[in-house]
């Protein structure tokens, strides 16, 4: 049968035969759909309209649709199942063919000797040009193309055990590829030092299970631990450089921490610290100051990620990130100026903070009618409310665990990672997402 799909003003024409589901046969032809929680129908994110033919109305589609949305057509992907040919259409999200983002960090992007290194997260993978100083002096950032497997670390343990981990490595590979071939593009001279070196991979562990194509089976359910925890180096042939990564610290506690710890440690900051990353997977260290880490992560979910939020998105390109509440009305920055379409993470916490301080949402979580609007078409849902707080009971919950356990509380918080460098202080402490009365 023939299932006709409009995306971004293209139209592609799939062959297919009737059995799966439209999730399937889209993500299959790489056609950008939002499946943030794998195709589970919890999400409501993998939204289609169809135009033309016949899809039934699942549950999922009542509770994710009003009555005119449905019908006129609008159904969860996860959801339709098509028994002859039909035509549909797909929101614009972010596009899996985009070309990675360069973002410059030193004005001079010249060095002696060069270094590749890779951040890879559960959202977005970043691989870098450092100079000999490890000063990075350019990265190449580019949604991390697991995503169509889920948001989250755990959807996409489970992707792997019923598919395998081969095809969750080659989308991985595949993002690593598209970044290391812009470098290689633009900077010819750095790359070609850097490449003999190879390349120094950072992740948390099941990242690094993917990368290394790892067994996952002890990840995925308890004991919830990796393969392998060492320093590790493989050639895959598909990537033409040579993978170094550093030791795992144990469950979800991956390399990207470890890096985090030694990087901290050259500061010698003073005793006791802590050291939270938060993301979809949050991993907190704790130094107690009497020679001992404390480690513990978090399965925040991802709300932090705009997942899971009524209009949430990822951070690109007419997300809200930055939200300001002043005299009766809302003032918004998005990413790259564009017209507003969705609330990303920082967004999300800087809307909320606000509008709590202004009395919009009781400092419970109440919201009074059950909706806010930000701006036109956009609004914030009670349900994102609770959302959110999820995301953050899970990672207020670790960090005060972990000073419980480690017995003191530390001197100073410091934040790592992407997300973390875009959060405002005073939104942190004015949510309550992370203990009281630490500065940051």
């Amino acid at each position: 049968m023939k299932i006709t799909v409009e995306c971004r003003g293209e139209l592609f024409d799939l062959q297919v035969n009737p059995g799966p589901k439209l999730l399937d046969f889209l993500q299959h032809a790489e056609i950008p759909v939002n499946a943030a929680c794998g195709g589970a129908g919890t999400c409501n994110k993998c939204r289609i309209r169809v135009k033309e033919g016949f899809v039934g109305i699942s549950n999922a589609d009542r509770k994710a649709f009003n009555p005119t949305e449905l019908s006129v057509g609008w159904r969860l992907s996860c959801q339709a199942i098509p028994r002859s040919g039909i035509s549909c259409l797909v929101p614009d999200v972010e596009n899996f063919k985009a070309r990675p983002r360069l973002v410059y960090r030193r004005q001079e992007i010249t060095a002696e000797e060069a270094i590749l290194a890779c951040d890879l997260g559960s959202t977005g993978v970043v691989v870098a040009i450092a100079n000999e100083k490890a000063e990075v002096l350019v990265e190449a950032h580019l949604l991390n193309r697991q995503v169509r497997f889920g948001a989250d670390v755990m959807t996409r343990l489970k992707a792997a055990q019923e598919r395998g981990v081969a095809p969750l490595q080659e989308k991985l590979f595949e993002s690593i590829k598209l970044c290391l071939a812009e470098l290689e593009e633009k900077f010819p001279d750095l790359y070609r030092k850097a490449q003999p070196k190879g390349l120094f991979c950072s992740g948390n562990s099941a990242m690094l299970s993917f990368l290394h194509g790892w067994d996952i089976t002890e990840l995925a359910v308890s004991p919830f631990q990796p393969l392998h925890r060492k320093a590790w180096t493989s050639k895959p042939a598909k990537l033409n450089v040579e993978i170094h990564s550093p030791p795992l610290l144990g469950g979800f506690v991956g390399a990207d921490t470890f890096a985090g710890i030694l990087y901290l440690e050259s500061l010698k900051p003073e005793e006791p610290w802590m050291l939270v990353d938060i993301g979809t997977n949050t991993e907190i260290v704790m130094n107690n100051g009497r020679g001992e880490l404390w480690f513990s992560s978090a399965p925040a979910g991802p709300a932090f990620e705009g997942g899971n939020i009524a209009q949430g998105m990822r951070a690109e390109p007419g997300a809200i990130s930055e939200a300001k509440y002043q005299n009766g009305k809302w003032e918004l920055k998005t990413i790259g100026n564009d017209k507003a379409r969705g609330i990303c993470g920082s967004g999300l916490l800087d809307v909320l903070y606000e509008a709590v301080e202004a009395g919009l949402i009781t400092r419970d979580g109440y919201l009074p009618e059950a909706k806010l609007a930000i701006a036109d078409g956009i609004s914030l849902m009670a349900d994102d409310v609770r959302e959110f707080q999820l995301a953050k009971s899970a990672t207020r919950t670790a960090c005060d665990l972990l000073i419980d356990r480690a017995g003191i509380r530390p001197k100073k918080i410091y934040m790592a990672g992407t997300f973390a460098e875009h959060l405002k202080p005073a939104a942190i402490a004015g949510t309550g997402l992370l203990s009281a009365g630490i500065p940051l």
